[in-house]
This record gives structure tokens, C-alpha cells and sequence, in this order.
């Protein structure tokens, strides 16, 4: 274990936890500083005229129509002198090096398609080589790699810089870190991340490898008490404490502690707000008789309008601004009041850092990413606002996906767009970078164009499993993916609970078993257990309060619309779907179950939206020997395919004779079976009886078959034929001595048409012959 002092050396900070990687950073602005030779050739490249030159051609000639980075730069740089070609190469190495969300393969490539410009030999280091196999330091996240121009232009002007100062206060800052950060602070610098992942490259024990601004102060209110409090509040005095905090935290530990790691991460990180992961906004550019954009792009902002609010602090709880806008707001309708506070409580509070915010203008579509949380301006009209990088603006909105468009069909000024993030997403990965999000912890998951493409198709051994035809199970997949919502109805014992079960497992794969929920309708089920509704619970000093719970169709879609689950399937089976009260059981979500791709508000959350995930799939069971289908609510019947299973019918025909034929069993059950039904069929086609009865290891000796009679099948059947036939003549006509006499007569009748059929054959041949 390396030894630390609280007091270290300039040398001491030179030696940081990834030498190949810093390594690899320092080669490239040391040369820079000192005006040698680029790595990549012989001649220097960090001049004044060729930043100036490279900035007049991104930042003067901005490209802010479609593309991705790269192929935008090419355009830029066609004609380029080689030395400015090749400090772009540079520039996007020290912009990629510390990223350990992007392969290194990735790394390489974009810096090699650059260098493929040229037509003028190159050479490769070897040190940036073993720098970008190191892995990085930190997760960029989208907000860094989505801004690779500003950082371009950044660099670009801080070469600039460079080239200006004399080479001893270029020496001085290769010399002492604070030096350094002297040099770069003087560079405007509105996306810092850039500049942090330089100062940390070169001067790795002083410099923190946390890009966030947030993140650095957290690190600083946390801790800044172990140092004597912080000493200043600008970016020199930031870096100057969180070198000391290091300094302490390296020395008790022993080694070069994490932030990001347990237990830091708990000490500081818990501050920050309670949000959880990224989300997407849809915040309305018009407000009253105002249009806001012109003012948002130039001020690089978003804001809500809050005359008659009032400066409620930012993360303050929904009561409390509700409180507010009561106050406030009490010359409008209160349903608007309620619509005024959703609005508010999500602009200050559940909006954040990273979040993308998107409006539009007639068919132009803006998107940008919030930089701060919300503060207030007491200005006129008073407002809050979040600083906002538009990243892409005038965008065409017929042009984007429909999710995105679908948001703007929700009513509020700011409304939760987070189901559209996918979407956004790759909007902003087409403007910036075709880079892939490979590494597991930064996915990048994307709704799919079609429902199919969460379904595998049925192969052979999962139909042979259930002894069903494979074409027929394709077929009930192929139901799900256009309509995503399927009935399986039928007498009882076909196997409908069971095949539902069985199907959702195995579409949604052995790994992802936990995707399929089970409920079961009954007569006192309602919405409020099905989807949401309040629930006691305890409240503060003992008091016994209601909270708003969600049911499991709630729970299930929260699931399947979370970042890294959007792109596998799940599955809610809903057994004895007809006998609970399907009105008052679905109320509002009838809509959604035919229009998936729309959103509506809700009877007891009506500030928010909800919207079934594409990627969730329902499968109910109704046993028709209890209700049958034609009774079912009309606006159910259309939203769902039904699909029957039948002894005599379908899938499940023959299916107690695969069943035993694969078993290597007597076909005695399978007769009795059809000797039953062939009773039953004159009487009630709904009441007959499944194959599920016989296929039980208890069912292949006559005790068991005698106990399945007296104890399934008869008290099923006197319950059918009440009032019809008494439980005498039941008995009589469908008992096993009955049924079995039967079974023996239509074995015995079928031998002897095949006999029949066989000669009937013969002779016909034989009068041919």
C-alpha cells in the first residue's frame, strides 16, 4: 500500500490512479505548450493560426443541420491545410481519452477517421495507444458527448490562448498545478466538462476527474468542514479544496479513494435531488399571449411564467406549492390552480440537471439539455428559469419520431415527456456522433419501430413441450404483436391458465421470468386494486392517513417503461378475466388498451399522464362454462382477440392424445374424454370438459380416474345442469361406468369403420383392377 502525507510535493501530483491514460493526455498539451512536433507528425500543430483557422471553420461556419459530428466536421474541413486537420485529430483525443463509457475502439476510429483526411503521412503513438486501452476515468454521460462541438471550440480557443502567453508562464504551468488552472481559467468556459478532463490529464493528483459542476460543489459541502471550510467559491478555489480533500481522504484510506465508490458516495451524493435517472420535458414555448423561444435562445434558458407565485424555493414538495398557487392563483378556476401547481412542482423540482427539454414553433422542433436547476428572477414578468444548451434547433417536426409528437397532444405547460426520451435520444446522437452507448452501465435503450421486435418466434421444442401444434402458437404470437392484448376463453380444463403462463415465460425468456405478473379478477375487484387508489397508511405523530398506491397494472407498466427494460417484453395475465366487473375494473384505461400510443390523464392523479408501454403485453383467461364471451362489455370484445380453446376445436383438439401417445400411455383417458364430451355436445358446447383433468400423474390408475369423476368432473356438472337434470340423472348419464361403457362402444365403432374402410378399399380396387 502506497503511502500518503497530508502535505505533498508538485511531483506528488503527477502520479494519479491511470498513469498510461494521463499519460497519453500530457503528451499531447506538453508538446502543444512547448511548440514541438504533433504526435501524430513532424511539424507542430498548436498554433495560432491554425486554432484560428479551425475555429473560423466550426464555430464561424456553424453546421447546425443533420448529421452527426464527424461527417459534419469533414464538411468543415474540406480543403483544410494537413496541420489543421491534425490538430482536430488532437483535440478529439483529449476530448475522448478519460471517457470510460465509450470503447476503445471507438475512440480510436473517431480519431483515425479524422486522420483519414489527410494526405500527408501519419503516425499513431503508441502512447495514445496504451492511453485509450487504460478504459477513462469518468462517465461522460450524454451531456459530454452530446457537446463535443463546444468542446472543440473550447480547445480550439485555448490553444489560442497558449500561443499568446510566454513560454515561461507556459513552463510555470507544466510546473504547478494551480499554474495551470490560472491558464485555463481564463478561457470562457460555458460547459466546463472539457476543461476539468484536461486539467485532471495533466495534473491528475490535483485535479478531480468529476466533470460535474454540482457534483464538485456537493464534494465541497460535504467535506469542505474537515479543511476548515472552503476557501472561495470561483473554480481556482474549488480545485484548491478539493485537492485538499483529497490530500486528507488519500492519507486516512492509505490509497486513492473513489468519490463514486461506497462509502463516499453516501456522504455527498445523497444531497442531490430525488429524481431518478434521466427524463425528457415537453415545456411550452407559448405562454398566455407571450412566445418565449426567441428570448430562451438567446439567453440559453427555459422558464415558466410565476407573476402572482412568488420566489418558493427550487425542490420545494407538491403541498407546498400547491399552498402557493392557492394563494397566489385564487383569482382563477381551480381546476386551472391544479394544473398551475403540476406545472410548477415539475419545472422546480422534478426537472434537473441533464434532463432534455424540448418545444416547438409552427412545424419547427427545439431541443436542448438542462445545464442548472431552477432559479427565480423577480424580473417582469417574474419568472423561473433553468439554464437550458439548445443543442438542436428548427429541427423539422414531421421529421421526428411520433412519440415525440404525441406529447405535445397532453395538456399543461410543462408536461413529463420522459416516455419520448428514447427518441430524443437519437436525435441527439444523429446531430452529434453515431458513437454506441456499449458499456453496461451507460445503455442507450431505444422504443422499438414495431411491436413484433420484442417477441421471439415459437420453435419446435417449446410447441412439442405443450403438445400444440407450432403454427398454432405462432399464431397467437402473432395476435400479440399487432393487437398486444389477447383472450384465451374456453370450457374448463383447456388449459388456459396454464398455456398463458407458459407462452408469457417463455416469450419473455427463462432470464426475464420476472416480467410476468398474474392477477385474478373476481366480483369485488375495481380499479382501485387493479390500477390505483388510496390505501390506508401511517402519517405523522401516529395519525392514521391514505396513500396512493399503485395496483399491478401500475407496478407492471413502471416496469416496463424503465431505462434498460423498454426493449424486452412483459407480460400481465389476468385469470378469470370474466368475473370481475370489467367497466368498473378498467374505467379510463379502455382507451389505452386500442390507442397504446396515446396518453390520458387519471381519475386520481390528474396533474399526470400515463401511457401503456408498447413493450407490455396482456393475456386474460375467461372460462365460458361461467359467463359466456357474448356477455362480455362490447367496448372489451373489440380491444382484445379471442382465441378459443376448445376440446373439439383448435390447439387443444387431440391434444390428451399427443399427450399420452409422447408418454408412451394407453389411450383409455383420451377416450373417455371424447366419450364425455359426445354427451355433453347435445345439451351445452360451453360446458364440455378440457384435456387438463387427465393429464395429472393421479389420472392413470382407475382409483384416479374414480376420484377425478366423484370429486372434479360430477360436481362440476350438477352445478352445469342444475335445474335441468337431478343430481341422479347426472350421475347416471355422465358417471365414469357410464361414460366408460360408452368410450368402449365409440372405440369399438371406429375399429370397425376402419375394417369397413379397408375393404370398402380392397373392392374398389379390386372392380378397378
Amino acid at each position: 500500500m502506497s503511502e500518503f502525507s497530508v502535505e505533498s510535493s508538485i511531483s506528488d501530483y503527477r502520479n494519479g490512479p491511470e498513469p498510461d491514460l494521463e499519460a497519453a493526455g500530457r503528451l499531447f498539451v506538453e508538446r502543444g505548450f512547448r511548440g514541438e512536433a504533433s504526435p501524430f507528425w513532424n511539424q507542430t500543430t498548436w498554433t495560432e493560426r491554425n486554432a484560428t483557422e479551425l475555429l473560423h471553420r466550426t464555430f464561424d461556419n456553424f453546421d447546425g443541420g443533420k448529421g452527426d459530428f464527424l461527417s459534419k466536421l469533414q464538411g468543415q474541413l474540406v480543403g483544410a491545410e494537413p496541420d489543421v486537420i491534425i490538430l482536430a485529430a488532437e483535440l478529439m483525443a483529449l476530448v475522448q481519452l478519460p471517457l470510460c463509457n465509450v470503447k476503445a475502439t471507438t475512440k480510436r476510429d473517431q480519431i483515425n477517421t479524422i486522420l483519414s483526411w489527410l494526405d500527408v503521412e501519419f503516425v499513431f503513438p503508441e502512447e495514445l495507444d496504451r492511453g485509450l486501452e487504460a478504459g477513462g476515468i469518468f462517465n461522460g454521460g450524454q451531456g459530454y458527448n452530446s457537446r463535443k462541438w463546444h468542446h472543440f471550440v473550447w480547445l480550439a480557443r485555448f490553444v489560442q490562448r497558449v500561443r499568446k502567453e510566454p513560454a515561461e508562464v507556459l513552463e510555470k504551468a507544466l510546473a504547478d498545478p494551480v499554474a495551470f488552472g490560472a491558464l485555463t481559467n481564463t478561457v470562457d468556459d460555458q460547459f466546463p466538462g472539457v476543461r476539468f478532463a484536461i486539467e485532471y490529464m495533466v495534473w491528475p493528483n490535483y485535479y478531480e476527474p468529476v466533470i460535474s459542476q454540482k457534483h464538485r460543489k456537493l464534494l465541497i459541502e460535504a467535506y469542505a468542514w474537515e479543511i476548515g471550510g472552503p476557501s472561495g467559491s470561483d473554480q481556482i478555489a474549488i480545485a484548491k479544496d478539493l485537492a485538499a480533500i483529497r490530500r486528507t481522504h488519500d492519507f486516512k484510506a492509505g490509497h486513492h479513494v473513489d468519490w463514486y465508490a461506497e462509502p463516499f458516495v453516501n456522504d455527498w451524493l445523497k444531497k442531490t435531488s430525488t429524481k431518478a435517472g434521466q427524463r425528457a420535458w415537453l415545456v411550452r414555448q407559448q405562454q398566455g399571449n407571450q412566445q418565449l423561444l426567441d428570448v430562451w435562445l438567446e439567453n440559453n434558458e427555459v422558464s415558466l411564467q410565476a407573476s402572482h407565485l412568488g420566489p418558493i424555493e427550487a425542490g420545494s414538495a407538491l403541498p407546498a406549492i400547491q399552498s402557493a398557487v392557492e394563494s397566489g392563483y385564487d383569482h382563477v378556476d381551480y381546476a386551472e390552480r391544479k394544473q398551475l401547481a403540476h406545472s410548477f412542482h415539475r419545472f422546480l423540482t422534478l426537472m434537473g440537471p441533464n434532463d432534455v427539454v424540448f418545444t416547438r414553433r409552427g412545424d419547427e422542433l427545439f431541443v436542448g439539455m438542462i445545464d442548472e436547476e431552477a432559479f427565480y428572477l423577480s424580473d417582469e414578468p417574474a419568472r423561473f428559469v433553468c439554464r437550458v444548451d439548445w443543442q438542436l434547433t428548427e429541427l423539422s417536426a414531421n421529421d421526428v419520431d411520433s412519440a415525440i409528437l404525441q406529447t405535445f397532444d397532453e395538456t399543461g405547460t410543462v408536461v413529463d415527456a420522459t416516455a419520448a426520451l428514447a427518441a430524443l435520444t437519437v436525435l441527439f446522437s444523429d446531430a452529434t456522433t453515431k458513437d454506441p452507448a456499449p458499456e453496461a452501465e451507460c445503455p442507450s435503450s431505444q422504443d422499438r419501430d414495431t411491436h413484433g421486435e420484442y417477441l421471439r418466434d415459437v420453435e419446435e421444442p417449446f410447441a412439442a413441450s405443450l403438445h400444440i401444434e407450432r403454427d398454432e402458437l405462432q399464431e397467437v404470437v402473432e395476435l400479440l404483436r399487432t393487437r398486444r392484448q389477447v383472450v384465451f376463453y374456453g370450457p374448463p380444463g383447456t388449459g388456459k391458465t396454464y398455456l398463458a403462463g407458459k407462452l408469457a415465460k417463455y416469450l419473455a425468456t427463462e432470464e426475464h421470468a420476472d416480467h410476468v405478473k398474474v392477477v385474478q379478477f373476481h366480483p369485488s375487484y375495481a380499479y382501485e386494486d387493479f390500477f390505483e387508489g388510496y390505501r390506508p397508511a401511517a402519517a405523522e405523530h401516529g395519525q392514521l392517513g391514505f396513500s396512493l398506491e399503485p395496483g399491478p397494472l401500475r407496478r407492471i407498466a413502471a416496469e416496463a417503461s424503465a431505462e434498460g427494460n423498454r426493449d424486452k417484453p412483459f407480460f400481465l395475465i389476468i385469470d378469470e378475466m370474466n368475473r370481475g366487473n370489467l367497466a368498473k375494473i378498467f374505467g379510463e384505461l379502455y382507451f389505452l388498451l386500442e390507442y397504446r400510443d396515446q396518453s390520458i390523464n387519471l381519475q386520481y392523479s390528474p396533474g399526470s399522464t400515463f401511457k401503456l408501454p408498447p413493450n407490455l403485453f396482456i393475456i386474460g383467461t375467461m372460462n365460458t362454462s361461467d359467463r359466456s364471451i357474448a356477455m362480455i362489455d362490447a367496448a372489451i370484445r373489440r380491444r382484445f382477440a379471442f382465441v378459443e380453446l376448445h376440446p373439439q376445436e383448435g390447439m387443444i383438439e387431440g391434444l390428451l392424445d399427443r399427450f399420452l401417445e409422447a408418454n408412451g400411455k394407453p389411450s383409455l383417458r383420451a377416450d373417455l374424454l371424447r366419450a364425455l364430451n359426445l354427451e355433453i355436445e347435445g345439451t351445452n358446447r360451453d360446458l364440455m370438459i378440457g384435456p387438463s383433468y387427465f393429464m395429472g400423474k393421479h389420472a392413470e390408475s382407475d382409483i384416479g380416474l374414480e376420484r377425478i369423476w366423484r370429486y372434479e368432473l360430477l360436481p362440476l356438472l350438477e352445478e352445469h345442469y342444475f335445474g335441468r337434470y337431478s343430481r341422479e340423472e347426472v350421475h347416471k348419464r355422465f358417471g365414469l361406468t357410464s361414460i366408460r361403457r360408452k368410450a368402449e362402444q365409440l372405440v369399438s365403432r371406429s375399429a370397425a369403420d376402419d375394417v369397413a374402410g379397408d375393404g370398402s378399399d380392397f373392392s374398389n380396387e379390386q372392380g378397378q383392377l
